[in-house]
């Protein structure tokens, strides 16, 4: 996987001014994956696991969670998400 260009993203999201600029700088991979799911059945399953750090209630051993302000961009494209989707 490549890193999706902005202008790609801002097109796919329609998230306006609100670009999720944290997860393209630091997380492409995963603003990619975002991207490339966008109105996807498994959209809402794959945010799920993305918020899922590891620890003792569970979640993924290789993961250690987001910063805050890449989470709070997560959240936020799930609730753009949901409203254009309806899941």
């Amino acid at each position: 996987m490549g890193q999706v260009d902005k202008d790609t993203a801002l097109r796919v999201l329609k998230c306006g001014t609100d670009y999720p600029q944290v997860l393209h700088d630091q997380f492409p991979h995963v603003l990619e994956k975002i991207v490339s799911m966008w109105g996807s059945p498994g959209f809402g399953a794959y945010v799920t696991d993305l918020l899922q750090s590891s620890g003792s209630s569970g979640g993924r051993i290789d993961r250690h969670g987001f910063p805050k302000a890449a989470r709070q961009e997560i959240l936020r494209l799930a609730e753009l998400h949901r409203k254009a989707f309806g899941r």
